[in-house]
């Protein structure tokens, strides 16, 4: 068909009507009112209203309009000539009047800046527009913009004069910081090292969607494992640099662990409904360990050897697998089963002790790592040495925890514990195990004396069972030290 241009024309909004023939309108209203009502009721109205009054009226896309009995009859842009309609004039909504009137109020500064005349397109007949409509409607006239995509467009309005608070003010229902994280990230990966480079490939293109990689990052255990700590602008630290040059100076060690991370994706071995980015599981303690290159990641009574180097599921086997002679690294089994009932998942039957409900979301990597050594030590066959790495534990967590106190608290575990009793010695949750641990007899598993006699006192039999006993006890304790103070 030849293209004819149509009229494009200024008018009133009081003098456009809403079209009684609207196929958003299943059963066609008696009026004009009853057009609005079904609109405001079904439609989402208020939300056009809220994005008119905070981004201002737009007119990219003018309504399409027919001239009939003497008005102009909206065949294509009801919901938006209705949101400035009852800007206009609320009381023309009665059922939403209120909540109107709210908006108006909220944005009070910008209901003045809205149009009182818009442009429409008129059509000689609705004939002449029905194809138009349709394929605004039945087909796809934009494509929508992709999670990347949506984040270099806000990512781009950064610069001389424009910080991230005046983003977040301009797009007040937006994540903002998430989206910036994004960009953040991807820019850190295009500068990593990667010495394979279909890896290297694979980061930088749009194969790698940021919002399945951010089930990763946003765990602040796992980010900070690949070398990533961001600020509270989503900008990764330290800000002074730019992403992609923090990711080409990360260390070997950590970019290893990066590589199997990405390869993971790559693979499809990771996804957005991967245990291992389900807070709290034992998977994602096993990734962590595996990123951090903690012994933790492999058992040393013989494990799942791919988790050590290989590339196949991080997850590894499954803990009650018949014939695993080590077990499930994820859980440390080994040993006997001691008889009775007691299967594979009962802490006393694991080679090590169950870190599992530890949160590692906000603790530096290396403190990570010490962490995950609990689970490794076999406390069978070496109580001595669990027992002193479980006081080491205890005692630099205590130090990370009041890092900022003023002055930090230093020292060792007998100096450093009246700062956990002045803090959480009257929470109820807490109460005990700390006056247990505070003023226990050397004869108490847990207790700083017995700490102190399994490290210095020669004639001390340190069991198994005491290192089992002394975890039990400070572990509330140490989930809570593990998180910010």
């Amino acid at each position: 068909m030849a293209y004819r241009q149509l009229p494009i024309i200024e008018v009133d909004v009081d003098r456009l009507r809403l079209d009684l023939e609207n196929y958003r309108i299943p059963i066609a209203p008696d009026d004009e009112d009853a057009a609005l009502n079904y609109l405001f009721a079904s439609e989402d109205v208020l939300e056009q209203i809220k994005l008119f009054l905070r981004d201002g009226y737009f007119d990219n896309e003018v309504p399409i309009a027919v001239q009939e009995d003497g008005a102009y009859v909206i065949l294509e842009g009801n919901r938006r000539v209705s949101a400035l309609k009852a800007i206009a004039k609320p009381a023309i909504v009665p059922a939403h009047q209120a909540q109107v009137e709210e908006l108006r109020t909220r944005y009070a500064t910008e209901v003045p800046n809205l149009p009182k005349k818009i442009r429409v397109i008129v059509v000689p007949n609705r004939a002449a527009a029905r194809k138009h409509i349709a394929r605004l409607h039945t087909g796809l006239s934009k494509r929508r913009w992709s999670r990347d995509q949506q984040a270099n467009y806000y990512f781009s309005f950064l610069g001389p004069g424009v910080t991230v608070r005046d983003l977040k003010a301009l797009y007040p229902d937006v994540e903002i910081v998430r989206f910036l994280r994004m960009v953040a990230v991807r820019r850190f990966l295009t500068g990593v090292k990667f010495r394979d480079s279909a890896l290297r490939e694979y980061v930088a293109s749009a194969d790698l969607t940021m919002s399945s990689f951010e089930y990763a990052y946003r765990n602040a255990a796992i980010a900070a494992a690949i070398g990533v700590k961001f600020d509270a602008d989503g900008r990764i630290e330290p800000a002074r640099k730019k992403p992609q040059n923090i990711g080409a100076s990360l260390p070997a060690d950590v970019r290893a662990g990066l590589e199997y991370l990405m390869e993971g994706f790559r693979s499809g071995t990771f996804n957005t409904r991967s245990p291992a980015f389900k807070a709290g599981s034992q998977e994602q303690i096993d990734l962590i360990a595996r990123l951090v290159g903690s012994p933790a990641a492999a058992s040393d009574e013989g494990g799942d050897s791919s988790r050590a180097g290989g590339h196949s599921d991080p997850r590894g086997t499954s803990s009650g697998s018949a014939g695993d002679a080590g077990g499930d690294a994820g859980t440390g089994a080994g040993g006997s089963s001691g008889g009775g009932s007691r299967g594979p998942n009962d802490p006393d039957t694991r080679q090590g002790l169950d870190v599992s409900g530890l949160p590692f979301e906000h603790i530096p990597s290396n403190l990570t790592k010490r962490v995950l050594e609990l689970r490794a030590i076999n406390v069978k066959k070496t109580p001595a040495a669990s027992a002193m790495l479980l006081r080491s534990v205890l005692e630099a967590t205590i130090k990370w925890h009041f890092a900022s106190n003023n002055p930090p608290v230093s020292g060792m575990l007998n100096e450093v514990f009246p700062t956990v009793v002045s803090t959480y010695g009257g929470q109820r949750a807490l109460r005990d195990s700390i006056n247990a641990i505070s003023s226990g007899a050397t004869t108490k598993p847990g207790s700083i004396k017995w700490f102190n006699a399994a490290a210095h006192n020669p004639h001390l039999e340190v069991k198994h069972e005491d290192v089992r006993s002394a975890y039990a006890l400070i572990q509330p304790v140490l989930i809570r030290l593990l998180k910010p103070a």
